[in-house]
């Protein structure tokens, strides 16, 4: 009988794995690409290339359950001069607390695989502002490496890790991301 309960078990977690990662991909709008720390952003930091889009991935996902995954990936070739690598993902839950869980699990994820390469973070403190946004350094031995940066507002989550450039300045860092959050308090997906 124990054998059969975790046969069944083992079906429903299946199918709720399978029914999980259903999703249909939606167009992206420049509302949506807004939202990303991209390229562009960065030209004050000596950040220039010359073609930035041809470096650039979107996406935009609608699950199963109605809630919506962006993501942005930044990754420029070998022959540029400066090399910046920029992994963003913006969420929107169908609940505050399913927002939530996304956070957790996307950062704990994304710490786990780091660590396993010997990268450490160490946060740094905001001094003011939303209490649910962390900025953290990724540091290697001594070196820093960049960093990654998360924050919730209600049913939206932003998740950020970038590599190549590093902020160590909490300050620093809100005052460039801030445009992109004033964006997300407003954003919907639809």
């Amino acid at each position: 009988m124990q054998t059969r309960f975790g046969m069944h078990t083992a079906f429903a977690a299946l199918l709720l794995v399978c029914l999980a990662g259903c999703a249909s991909e939606e167009p992206l709008s420049e509302a949506d690409k807004s939202l990303f720390l991209r390229p562009t952003d960065l030209v004050r930091y000596g950040f220039e290339y010359d073609d930035p889009a041809s470096y650039e991935k979107f996406s935009k996902s609608r699950q199963i359950d109605g809630a919506y995954q962006l993501k942005y990936e930044f990754q420029p070739g070998k022959s540029e001069r400066r090399r910046v690598f920029i992994y963003a993902s913006v969420s929107v839950a169908q609940s505050e607390s399913d927002a939530a869980l996304n956070e957790s699990a996307e950062a704990v994820g994304m710490i786990i695989g780091l660590k396993a390469s010997g990268v450490e973070e160490r946060e740094l403190r905001m001094k003011s502002g939303n209490d649910r946004s962390k900025l953290r350094l990724l540091v290697k031995g001594d070196k820093p490496l960049g960093n990654i940066f998360t924050v919730r507002d209600g049913r939206k989550t932003y998740f950020l890790v970038m590599t190549g450039f590093y902020f160590d300045d909490a300050d620093d860092w809100k005052k460039l991301v801030a445009p992109k959050l004033e964006q997300l308090a407003g954003y919907s997906p639809v």
